[in-house]
């Protein structure tokens, strides 16, 4: 049931919620959402959304009680709207996780996931997190490999202590080395959850695809903890 397409969400999501979604991307199948845009029922405590929760190394804490999961890329800008407002709301809950999820509109955002998950863990988190989220650029290229490297300029510009003990070569290197493989099995683990895009709050019980402020803030007040 939950598994077949319904198009009146994949029109709430491109209309009524706000998200990215590749341009190349054909017939989304979407989780069974009520009206507006929420998942319920077992909801995010199911296991394909549990798998997520565990997969997300990337963690910031927050001073409430729910656990809290966004489906993310750091270059959407419902993303970086959905990031300002949680920035904004920490008190609604104990723990955001980012489960990044790259859409190929955005070429590059691969490597932020890299670098991000890289500084997970570390004092520097949050700073970096803010930064790229916005304070970003997008890159005026197609090329991959062109677009990855500005990316990485940004943060070593930001964040100059990214270099020390090695060279931009160095460490694009490594951070694909690293991060690469775990950041496509996140985003396999977003596309077996059938996602169509970013962003997607997970709130405890409670799934919201696409963004909005309002929605978003009513779930999180809802509170609907998995036990």
């Amino acid at each position: 049931m939950r598994k077949k397409l319904i198009i009146f969400i994949l029109a709430l999501i491109v209309f009524g919620g706000h998200g990215c979604s590749d341009s190349s991307a054909t017939s989304p199948v979407t989780p069974t959402a009520d009206p507006s845009g929420k998942v319920e029922g077992a909801g995010g405590c199911a296991p394909e959304y549990r798998a997520m929760a565990d997969h997300a190394v990337v963690e910031l804490k927050g001073e409430g009680e729910l656990d809290i999961v966004v489906v993310t890329d750091p270059l959407c800008w419902h993303c970086r709207l959905g990031h300002k407002l949680l920035g904004e709301s920490s008190e609604k809950y104990r723990s955001l996780k980012l489960l990044f999820f790259p859409r190929l509109s955005f070429i590059g955002s691969d490597m932020v996931a890299w670098i991000l998950e890289d500084a997970a863990g570390t004092d520097r988190l949050k700073a970096m997190v803010d930064f790229g989220y916005s304070d970003l650029k997008r890159p005026k290229t197609n090329d991959l490999n062109e677009a990855r490297a500005i990316m990485l300029a940004q943060f070593t510009s930001a964040f100059p202590d990214m270099l020390e003990g090695t060279n931009l070569s160095d460490l694009y290197d490594r951070l694909k080395a690293d991060h690469e493989a775990h950041v496509i099995r996140g985003a396999e683990l977003a596309r077996a959850a059938e996602l169509p895009g970013t962003p997607v709050l997970i709130a405890g019980k409670t799934v919201v695809v696409g963004y909005g402020p309002g929605k978003w803030l009513e779930t999180l007040d809802e509170n609907k903890i998995c036990q």
